[in-house]
């Protein structure tokens, strides 16, 4: 079977998400910051009318990577608000066949690694990474 991944970069790792998860890809407007919030949790950006929380996927993932990331990955949420990662690079969209896929230690966000040429390309679980913003209640 073959899957379409969105590929992008956070710090010096690529990571991927599967492309059926995400709404859209903006870039970062202004931010609203919230008060009594989890630290990975940047505020609140508008879009389009819609109050969209903005996450950092590298607090919650702890790369230790720091940088001023512009592009924000929209994902749609079941019955709840969008989420956005604010990440720095967005690549491509990819093929990823089953064989490709190798899995990792038990670890809920991480689906699996993907050998890719002379590189790896972590495979994020998004809903893993955002029940973190919502069970911290910071989805307003």
């Amino acid at each position: 079977m073959t899957d379409q991944v969105l590929v992008f970069t956070l710090g010096d790792t690529q990571y991927c998400v599967g492309i059926d998860r995400i709404n859209e890809i903006v870039e970062k407007g202004d931010l609203t910051a919230l008060p009594n919030t989890a630290d990975h949790v940047l505020g609140v950006m508008d879009l389009r009318g819609e109050t969209t929380t903005i996450i950092d996927p590298k607090l919650v993932l702890d790369t230790g990577a720091e940088t001023d990331a512009e592009r924000v990955i929209i994902f749609g949420t079941d019955g709840e608000r969008p989420v956005g990662w604010l990440v720095d690079q967005v690549h491509e969209v990819a093929d990823v066949s089953d064989d490709e896929t190798e899995s990792v230690a038990e670890d809920e966000t991480v689906r699996g690694v993907i050998r890719s040429e002379d590189r790896f390309i972590i495979w994020i679980d998004p809903s893993a990474v955002n029940s973190v913003t919502q069970t911290l209640g910071a989805a307003t």
